[in-house]
């Protein structure tokens, strides 16, 4: 009895070490949902470039990072300060002559359409029609392939002015997602600019029309085209607002799965944070402060749109190299 007591201690143990020696590591995924869950804290300050648009944003994470971590705190700095120990782009640019050890997205901005139109206080224009807009085709807001995608509107016979200066990179997010719908997008009319400062967009006159930055558009209280991109308007028109354009940026299948909800807004591009210098815990402390899910919901009230859960999950990872997370 004795012995087979010993037998079967022994098997139990074996079958133990067994299963701790064949069990896989956790997938990064799951590792970083779980470690988001916790705060990590690193003694030391850290300048961070803010653009002026996330200036009431950072300074909720100045306040809130210097209760979360006793020793850890966050000044902001101008948003052109290549010195800075970490820098935030609205259009994923850092400062010039920036020099980084790591650049990822913390946010999503999106190229947009803001229009002046007394007559409609909403309009969905097709892909095609925004293409035929900016390049000088279509110029007559009564255009009958505008009316089509406007049923419950009537538009007045006015010509379309195209204003603005964008910067590329919200042509770029347009053009791709125009492409995906089979649209060429080739905005001759717009005179584009190294920084488009949003400026205009409050001076924009009766049947004006300009392409502008998410951020750009809500600071100024634009009127934004919504974007049609299936036969139905009324179900199939992209809205670019917080969750659009969250939706937008999210690469799993969820982002569509729910057919109650618009279609996804997919003219998006990263907000970025760069963490400046040589590689060290403080910056990506911070950094993954701001990432974690508590510092993203202050996102979803400013400007620019959070990170989709698969973004942020693969970003945690990224930044949390080499730190302490339990």
């Amino acid at each position: 009895m004795f012995a087979k007591k010993i037998v079967a201690t022994g098997l139990a143990v074996l079958v133990t070490l067994g299963l701790a020696a064949c069990d896989p590591p956790m997938p990064p995924e799951i590792a970083a949902a779980q470690a988001e869950r916790t705060v990590t804290c690193v003694d030391g300050n850290l300048n961070v470039a803010t653009p002026a648009a996330l200036s009431d944003l950072v300074d909720g994470w100045v306040t809130s990072i210097a209760a979360a971590c006793k020793g850890m705190t966050l000044t902001k700095v101008a948003a052109n300060d290549a010195t800075a120990n970490a820098a935030i782009a609205l259009d994923g640019q850092a400062p010039a002559g920036y020099k980084s050890f790591l650049t990822v997205p913390f946010a999503y901005n999106a190229g947009v359409v803001a229009y002046s139109l007394s007559a409609a206080q909403t309009l969905n224009l097709t892909p095609q029609n925004i293409a035929d807009i900016f390049s000088g085709k279509i110029t007559n807001w009564s255009d009958a392939s505008i009316a089509r995608v406007n049923p419950d509107t009537s538009l007045p016979s006015e010509p379309i002015h195209v204003v603005g200066t964008p910067q590329q990179n919200e042509i770029d997010a347009l053009s791709t997602w125009f492409k995906v719908k089979g649209v060429t997008l080739n905005p001759t009319l717009a005179k584009v600019s190294p920084n488009d400062s949003g400026a205009y967009l409050t001076k924009m006159a009766e049947g004006d029309i300009a392409i502008t930055s998410f951020s750009n558009a809500l600071i100024a209280y634009s009127a934004l085209v919504s974007v049609t991109v299936g036969s139905d308007p009324a179900k199939d028109s992209a809205v670019p607002d917080v969750s659009g354009v969250q939706r937008g940026a999210d690469n799993t299948a969820a982002a569509t799965a729910d057919k109650t909800q618009a279609p996804p807004y997919g003219a998006v591009y990263p907000v970025t944070i760069s963490l400046g210098g040589d590689d060290n815990k403080l910056a990506r402390a911070v950094a993954r402060y701001l990432v974690r899910q508590d510092a993203q919901g202050a996102v979803a009230s400013s400007v620019i749109a959070p990170l989709p859960d698969s973004v942020r999950v693969s970003v945690i990872g990224q930044i949390s190299k080499g730190l302490t997370t339990k």
